[in-house]
């Protein structure tokens, strides 16, 4: 017994290119992710500047790095809309390094900051917990390149065929 649907392609590369850009779910969490990133800086940057008297350095620079992340994810998901031609994963491989140094900076930071506490569990546990969403960005990060590099040999053996 013989599976027909295989033998012979029912789109063209072109239209298979085509599907590759980001749909219309793709697009909502885009424009999620979009406000909720603007919305997290404006609020931290609003907080920072009405908060009255003088602030610690540990405090500014805690403002400043929120108020960073929010406007870095605001900005890609900006990015990520703007793009008209498929994307090949591009998107997914820099939301992953967005994620891997924001967990980096995070990890650091919060070590950091026990560390001048002077507690070995505090120290442990930010250690323990930096290192699970430094992994886990890590491994996101590796996914998404592979699914980039699928797509764009897809993509190669698919311009190769019709040439």
């Amino acid at each position: 017994m013989t599976d027909d649907r295989f033998e012979e392609p029912t789109l063209s590369a072109e239209e298979m290119i085509a599907r590759l850009g980001p749909t219309g779910r793709q697009r909502l969490r885009y424009v999620l992710l979009l406000l909720a990133g603007a919305a997290g800086a404006v609020l931290i940057a609003s907080l920072w500047a009405t908060e009255p008297g003088g602030l610690p350095p540990r405090t500014h620079l805690a403002f400043a790095a929120l108020t960073a992340v929010g406007l870095g994810w605001a900005g890609f998901a900006g990015w990520a809309l703007t793009r008209r031609g498929p994307l090949y994963a591009r998107d997914r491989v820099i939301a992953a390094r967005l994620a891997l140094g924001f967990a980096a900076g995070t990890a650091a930071g919060t070590v950091t900051i026990a560390a001048q506490r002077g507690d070995a569990t505090a120290v442990l546990t930010a250690l323990a917990a930096g290192l699970v969403l430094v992994a886990a960005a890590a491994l996101a990060l590796l996914h998404a390149r592979a699914r980039r590099t699928a797509l764009l040999r897809l993509r190669d053996d698919l311009e190769n065929r019709r040439s």
